[in-house]
């Protein structure tokens, strides 16, 4: 009888852990790094996981009242597209700049809004994309729409950035599309 009893706590679990694995997972890391307001960020060894991971690592700067900024989170972050091309190509960290915490990065330490500054994120929202070797090789400045955003996105995942600029990669795109 307790053997049996367990063995359904065990099965339940596993539905669980399987649940979690599958539609939670590629939103796990995005949950981690937002929820905090008082986080401290090692871009380094972010910069090694995204070594190991091969990717690249995303930044998206926003700033608190800011509609443009409230509407690429509100859109852009809830694409399903959107979504799935991130946890498939990108370290993502948020960077809420009214954050209290601390970011290392080349030997210095900074608040969020210091960083922000620091790697051109001038105006909000922004979001900068880094190579494993911490070079930043694209930034999108200000708001973009859904199809604008993915574009940027796909434009640093294949690594276009290094034989085109954004916009032959965006007409590439259409013409594929059509």
């Amino acid at each position: 009888m307790q053997n049996k009893i367990y063995n359904k706590q065990q099965s339940l679990f596993r539905r669980l852990l399987h649940f979690v694995k599958i539609f939670l997972k590629p939103f796990l890391f995005f949950i981690l790094l937002s929820s905090a307001h008082s986080t401290d960020i090692d871009i380094n060894k972010l910069l090694q996981m995204a070594k190991n991971q091969n990717k690249h690592i995303m930044f998206f700067h926003h700033i608190p009242g800011c509609p443009y900024c409230k509407a690429m989170l509100d859109e852009n972050f809830k694409d399903d597209t959107i979504l799935k091309e991130i946890d498939e190509n990108f370290i993502f960290v948020d960077i809420f700049v009214a954050n209290e915490g601390s970011i290392k990065y080349q030997g210095v330490e900074e608040s969020y809004k210091e960083f922000s500054t620091h790697i051109g994120a001038f105006v909000y929202p922004a979001t900068i994309f880094m190579n494993e070797k911490g070079e930043v090789v694209h930034k999108a400045i200000g708001y973009r729409n859904i199809d604008e955003y993915f574009t940027e996105i796909s434009y640093v995942a294949t690594k276009s950035y290094k034989k085109m600029d954004l916009e032959s990669y965006a007409q590439k795109l259409e013409l594929e599309r059509d």
